[in-house]
């Protein structure tokens, strides 16, 4: 059964695919009726930044979804006992915990907290999350999953446009806009959306 993060995963995936979508059709009647203005590829470009913000949070939202769970099923090893620390887990927050009803749901919350501007957009920053849950090198496994060789390349070049059109407006060097391929970008979206369906398949296996 999926989780709840990839369940909100896919709405944005559709909101993204639907703004691909848009734009094609909107360039047709443009091309119909001769417009002098055409519409904007921001629409598309709007889609590749929407799209890696989905992958950013279903990956922060998943750890935080499966931890309780996997706190029941299994001992933590070293690296989850860290990471909770880190969160805020220390001495005086444990002792806290035993009076209370819901102990599992505060763990939760400092790792939601902890996780909130955290940012995994990165195949290494991505597969080192989930090492706590005794998942190593899930991106790679994933993609074997998918009998797709390049869907990480793909999905690396989605994140890297992304960070492209934020921190630079998708200006190049020299001061021009960098052409965007809508085609390209609705396929790479798609190898996003396998690779994710192959991580929470993967995740939801295990825990």
């Amino acid at each position: 059964m999926p989780s709840k993060a990839y369940e909100k995963f896919i709405k944005t995936v559709r909101r993204c695919e639907s703004l691909v979508d848009s734009y094609k059709r909107l360039r047709e009647i443009d091309q119909e009726n001769g417009v002098d203005v055409p519409t904007p590829k921001d629409i598309v470009r709007g889609s590749v930044v929407l799209a890696v913000a989905a992958l950013d949070t279903y990956v922060t939202d998943v750890f935080s979804e499966k931890l309780v769970s996997y706190l029941k099923a299994y001992n933590p090893d070293a690296g989850l006992i860290e990471l909770l620390y880190d969160a805020g887990l220390d001495t005086k927050e444990a002792l806290g915990l035993l009076g209370m009803e819901r102990p599992y749901r505060r763990i939760r919350t400092l790792i939601e907290n902890y996780y909130g501007s955290y940012t995994t957009q990165k195949f290494d920053v991505i597969d080192q999350i989930f090492k706590p849950y005794r998942l190593k090198n899930i991106t790679d496994n994933a993609a074997k999953k998918s009998g797709k060789e390049s869907i990480k390349k793909s999905v690396g070049k989605l994140v890297e446009r992304r960070h492209q059109i934020a921190h630079a407006g998708d200006y190049n060097g020299h001061g021009r806009i960098i052409e965007i391929d809508e085609e390209q970008i609705g396929k790479r979206i798609q190898h996003l959306e396998l690779l994710v369906k192959n991580m929470d398949e993967i995740i939801c296996n295990r825990i």
